[in-house]
């Protein structure tokens, strides 16, 4: 389930992310992961649920939807 739209969809549709030392990296198979579909990449609303799953503040946020989207 995607956590921004909230829809169901196939995991080859969606992106496999996790925060680690808050930063957004590819799932490494290892500890807690959320999933990005990839219409919602370009969403408004990402801003803020990343900001809430990585516990980060706006200006690390700007950086980590810039690497998000050149994934």
């Amino acid at each position: 389930m995607c956590v921004v739209c909230r829809e169901r969809l196939s995991q080859g549709e969606m992106l496999r992310l996790q925060c680690q030392n808050k930063e957004i990296i590819k799932f490494s198979g290892i500890g807690r992961s959320f999933y990005i579909c990839k219409d919602c990449i370009n969403s408004k609303k990402l801003d803020k649920i990343i900001q809430r799953i990585c516990k980060i503040d706006k200006t690390a946020n700007k950086i980590i939807i810039s690497k998000i989207k050149e994934m």
